[in-house]
């Protein structure tokens, strides 16, 4: 019986990163599996890199600025392991495989497919901490009922608690943080209405017994 032969990649890795770029644009996310009711011409992210791989003279000049855009973004979690701080392991193979060179394996190949889509991601989070940071103000005192009009900036979801923990930002920045029962898209706006639990973290107001509208 033939033994399994892994793949031979030797790819430039500023081609993989422009060329993983290039997906994460005309599909306008991650498609790791075409869904069933897809158009026919969908394709995943993996099989659109492919294509550019195998023509690299194809990759348009923004998918290349794009791409060492995203690279370096994730070269810059070195600083994060540098000043201690808790990684994944995700993000530590992907700070890793940013700094390589030439793409030899499967797996990098892989991972930095799916990393244009992580990096938005990362990205609005990021927005949001420094929002957050440079809140200005309280709402309310501790036990009042308040009311705010606010844009949501993260939501993020407990599955301990089955919940989701919600930040957002009034037009006055100020920062508001509650927990709720669904899920709320990020950028969404609503009026929130409850109680102030807390002022937090010299910035943030804590609400409990929220009602959204």
């Amino acid at each position: 019986m033939a033994r399994y032969q892994r793949p031979q990649l030797n790819y430039v890795a500023s081609d993989v990163w422009a060329a993983a770029c290039a997906a994460q644009r005309i599909n306008g996310s991650y498609i790791k599996e075409v869904p069933i009711n897809a158009p026919e011409d969908t394709q995943t992210n993996r099989s659109i890199v492919a294509s550019f791989l195998a023509n690299p003279s194809a990759i348009a000049d923004e998918d290349r600025v794009q791409g060492d855009l995203v690279r370096s973004y994730f070269q810059g979690y070195t600083f994060k392991v540098l000043a201690g701080k808790n990684m994944s392991e995700f993000d530590v193979n992907a700070m890793v495989i940013s700094n390589r060179n030439e793409i030899t394996e499967v797996y990098d190949l892989s991972v930095i497919t799916s990393l244009p889509a992580s990096y938005t991601r990362a990205k609005a989070r990021d927005d949001a901490d420094r929002r957050v940071r440079d809140a200005v103000g309280f709402i309310g005192d501790v036990d009042e009922k308040v009311s705010a009009n606010i844009e949501v900036m993260k939501c993020i979801h407990s599955r301990n608690w089955n919940t989701y923990y919600i930040t957002g930002m009034t037009k006055d920045n100020q920062a508001v943080f509650f927990s709720y029962k669904s899920d709320i898209k990020i950028g969404t706006s609503i009026i929130v209405q409850g109680r102030v639990k807390a002022h937090r973290d010299g910035t943030v107001t804590q609400l409990s017994h929220t009602k959204v509208f």
